[in-house]
């Protein structure tokens, strides 16, 4: 049994050695500037929310900046259910074909996007497209919690976190 599990664990180094490789997937191999935007509301207050809003929203964006062109794209992932009128869950993947920053609903630096969104729920896709959206994402890095993004304590059973994280060109 020891040579086993020493075998597997050689076997297990040596792949991840010899097949590792270059991870360039976003950020153009470190060519571009790179946010990344991480969130998560939550609410189960039907007081709070509403007996038909109860659920949650949770996603990952990452939006890029190619200093050498100045174009500005990228992609989201968004999931969100719902445990009320429309029960179930719905996933988004979103194109954005365009993105700026400017005053608004998070403040002088928030994120707006131009972005193609594709949902698909209950067996059923809609893609949709949306022109000048204001995501409600403030462009600085840093962290969000419940009283940052609503101006105010919630009640309890409402939570909402939003993640900026920003990687210069270099």
């Amino acid at each position: 049994m020891k040579t086993l599990i020493a075998a597997a664990a050689v076997l297990a180094i040596a792949a991840a050695v010899l097949g590792a490789g270059s991870a360039s997937a976003y950020g153009g191999d470190g060519k571009m500037d790179v946010y990344q935007i991480g969130i998560s509301f939550n609410c189960n207050n039907p007081a709070f929310c509403g007996s038909e809003n109860l659920g949650g929203f949770w996603g990952w964006g990452e939006l890029d900046h190619n200093p050498a062109t100045g174009v500005n794209t990228g992609d989201a992932e968004l999931t969100g259910c719902s445990h009320g009128t429309f029960n179930g869950a719905a996933h988004t993947s979103v194109e954005v074909t365009r993105w700026w920053i400017a005053p608004g609903s998070a403040g002088p630096y928030t994120f707006y996007t131009d972005e193609i969104d594709t949902t698909t729920s209950r067996g059923h896709t809609d893609v949709t497209t949306i022109i000048g959206d204001d995501i409600g994402v403030p462009a600085v890095p840093g962290h969000y919690s419940t009283s940052e993004i609503f101006g105010f304590t919630p009640p309890p059973g409402v939570s909402a976190q939003i993640q900026v994280a920003f990687k210069p060109a270099h």
